[in-house]
């Protein structure tokens, strides 16, 4: 669609209905008019602004020969294109945007101005520096490029404005682009490289996320050892405990009277029936050895007592303190003592232990005053 003048249409002549009717031009023959256009009439040579609303009956619209559709937007952005050299075999394409709005419909008309975009490029044309900007610049340097050509182009038109007629151009800015088969390319390239980036990216994120997993797993399974060493600490400190509890409790009981460690020795736990039978028959010969010991042990205290008591009479006797009978008899006594004898009695079943004699007994008695005196 062209701009500033969107279209133009010939207007056919009017033809009169009736005899004494007054001519009229039908409304709905005229272009639509929207509310940022104007309709410009050419009629008798000169050009006619219609009004808003219409009635058909004007001169102008009678028999006006045609009639234009004009845009009177305010600051209509409107782009051109030229192309520009560059250091290689491709051109750069710069884009430079106006802003351009209509102030007199009808002169625009008259000028022809049916395409503004003509006159523009005519105008940026005719700054020829402009095309000497790229010649040192490759396509790669689009940035640099834009940078000198938007500086030129402003001041180009600033102290060259665009006069057109009816209208007015303002610079608004441009945007420098390499071809567009270089574009293409440029964008399939930035495109697979963002690509591989980003796989490259997903795999780094991944290759980070299995190491941190493993480190989890790492740092899981180090709390989780020292959990378990903790626990068999503690469990070994109770077996201690445990087994110290158990240690003074067998002492306590040892030392609570006789025979308890061999009460001790026999009611051991897990011991089978034959076990116990066992122990306690072992117990017993070694009650009865014991046993054994010690009367033969006092057996043998009595005859050493009964010698040395023989040898304090024999000396009596020799030193005339005794009446020599009773001496004798005395010593009789003495010598019936046969210490063989009385052990083998200790093997038998049925002994039982004499009691022992000391100094005190009635065995005193054996020395009465009267034959000690004579």
């Amino acid at each position: 669609m062209s701009y500033p003048v969107i279209s133009q249409v010939p207007l056919d002549p009017v033809v009169k209905q009736r005899f004494l009717s007054k001519p009229h031009r039908s409304i709905s023959s005229l272009p639509r008019q929207l509310p940022h256009q104007r309709l410009v009439f050419e009629y008798d040579g000169t050009f006619v602004l219609g009004d808003r609303r219409l009635r058909g009956d004007e001169p102008h619209v009678l028999l006006g020969d045609s009639v234009s559709v004009v845009d009177v937007t305010k600051d209509r952005p409107v782009t051109i294109h030229v192309s520009i050299n560059s250091s290689g075999a491709h051109d750069f394409t710069v884009a430079v945007q106006f802003r351009c709005t209509v102030d007199e419909p009808i002169e625009v008309v008259r000028a022809g101005l049916t395409d503004v975009t003509e006159h523009l490029v005519t105008y940026i044309r005719a700054y020829h520096k402009l095309f000497e900007l790229g010649r040192s610049h490759g396509l790669d340097d689009v940035h640099e490029v834009w940078t000198i050509v938007h500086a030129q182009v402003k001041a180009y038109t600033t102290v060259v404005p665009c006069v057109l007629p009816g209208m007015s151009a303002e610079f608004a800015g441009l945007d420098v682009f390499p071809p567009d088969e270089i574009a293409h390319g440029r964008r399939r390239y930035e495109t697979n490289l963002h690509n591989l980036q980003g796989a490259h990216g997903l795999r780094d994120a991944k290759r980070k996320l299995d190491r941190d997993f493993e480190l989890d797993e790492l740092d899981y399974l180090h709390a989780k050892g020292h959990s378990a060493n903790d626990f068999i600490r503690q469990e070994t400190a109770l077996d201690q405990d445990q087994q110290i509890s158990e240690a003074t409790k067998v002492r306590d009981f040892l030392n609570s009277g006789p025979g308890a460690a061999d009460g001790l020795y026999v009611t051991v736990r897990g011991l089978s029936d034959q076990q116990v039978a066992d122990r306690y028959a072992a117990l017993g010969d070694r009650e009865y050895s014991a046993i054994q010991h010690r009367m033969q042990r006092e057996h043998e205290l009595q005859v050493v007592q009964a010698r040395g008591r023989a040898e304090v009479v024999r000396a009596a006797i020799a030193q005339g303190l005794f009446n020599e009978n009773t001496g004798k008899e005395l010593l009789a006594t003495f010598d019936d003592v046969e210490p063989e004898a009385e052990v083998k009695g200790l093997e038998g079943p049925a002994y039982e232990p004499r009691a022992e004699v000391t100094a005190g007994d009635t065995d005193d008695d054996l020395f009465p005053e009267e034959d000690v005196r004579g």
